[in-house]
């Protein structure tokens, strides 16, 4: 029931851009100082204001402008207490390390995206695609992260920039709302966008988390559907919105999902619960009823990165479904790069539990 795994959120201070989970100042050689003027160790009070609005990123007129020279700009530069996030652009420069690479990815992709619009006319291009889910926190998956995708605004002329896509759309009022400070396309805009450029397998994982947000409504998602009918790509769109369920909890489990749509079996039935005669066993990630199957995906996640407590908690969880008569299939990361033979595994308990009558 866990999908990507957590990773240290220690809560430290952020100077350019306000409270930031998990991040520490202390990077590379840079010192911190007390001072306020220009060039003390940190950052001073009037960039550090505009940094705040702008996810910790400021542009090289703004860092003159709030009393940085050319050279101290060079000097931070240079021993690493700012790093150069796309041409004049900058931000203070963070350790990571405590993060999973993942999360320090969607960071990174955060500071790129308003990098990219510091450096643009004000009003010129709005957040879209896979970096406004980036931006609406819903998880993607076979994203490039190194490039930020923008639509540009009608009327509004666009030359190549590295590490930027540019697209070009009518958007109207409710396709555009605000994120940090940025036109970002609205959430359910943004999965459609998605379903159309992307595969089949990132679409659903992205549009599975989105449907699980308050702001995703049937109206809408049935507006977008009609919008979308003549785009490229609208039969993958449709799709996408078709197979999309709000059931499934992780990124792994939607996978999953896909994994048993392309393999040809049975729809299971999502977070079915279970109970015997001392109560309540759990939650399960998938149940195959005509199969008395049980499959979880990376269920020992949910305990706490596989500790003595929660392999002992799982293997009694899954003794008591065993004795329902049900068989329990457990998939991990790595089978999913396997699909054929994932599939056979549960087939395989198909077969077992078809033999083993189901308790009363």
């Amino acid at each position: 029931m866990q999908g990507l795994r957590p990773g240290s959120r220690t809560p430290t201070r952020h100077l350019m851009g306000g409270p930031t989970r998990g991040l520490s100042t202390d990077c590379g050689n840079g010192q911190r100082g007390s001072a306020s003027g220009p060039d003390a160790g940190g950052v001073n009070p009037r960039l550090k204001t505009i940094a705040a609005g702008q996810g910790g990123v400021v542009s090289r007129a703004q860092a003159m402008s709030a009393g940085y020279t050319r050279e101290q700009i060079n000097r931070r530069l240079g021993d690493g207490r700012w790093e150069r996030i796309r041409y004049g652009q900058y931000a203070e420069c963070l350790d990571l390390r405590d993060l999973p690479m993942w999360e320090r990815e969607l960071f990174r992709h955060r500071r790129l995206v308003h990098a990219a619009v510091n450096s643009m006319c004000p009003g010129s291009a709005i957040v879209s695609h896979h970096s406004a889910l980036v931006m609406h926190g819903v998880p993607v998956w076979q994203a490039d992260l190194s490039e930020v995708q923008l639509t540009r605004a009608a009327g509004m002329r666009s030359g190549p920039k590295t590490g930027v896509r540019h697209h070009r759309s009518r958007l109207g009022a409710s396709d555009v709302t605000a994120v940090a400070g940025l036109a970002v396309t609205a959430l359910t805009r943004a999965v459609v966008e998605v379903a159309g450029t992307s595969s089949f397998e990132a679409a659903v994982v992205s549009a599975d988390a989105a449907f699980r947000r308050p702001e995703v409504s049937a109206d809408e998602l049935l507006r977008l559907r009609e919008v979308t009918h003549n785009w490229p790509g609208g039969p993958r769109i449709r799709a996408v919105l078709d197979f999309a369920d709000a059931q499934a909890e992780s990124v792994g489990e939607t996978r999953l999902r896909v994994l048993f749509h392309n393999e040809g079996m049975p729809v299971p039935v999502l977070q079915a619960e279970f109970a015997d005669a001392d109560g309540f066993i759990g939650r399960v990630d998938f149940y195959f009823p005509e199969y008395n199957t049980v499959v979880e995906f990376d269920g020992l996640a949910k305990y706490g990165e596989g500790t003595r407590e929660a392999l002992i908690r799982e293997k009694l969880r899954e003794d008591r479904l065993r004795a329902l008569g049900l068989e329990v299939v457990r998939i991990m990361w790595a089978d999913l790069e396997h699909p054929a033979r994932t599939a056979m595994r549960i087939r395989q308990a198909f077969a077992r539990a078809r033999r083993t009558p189901l308790a009363s």
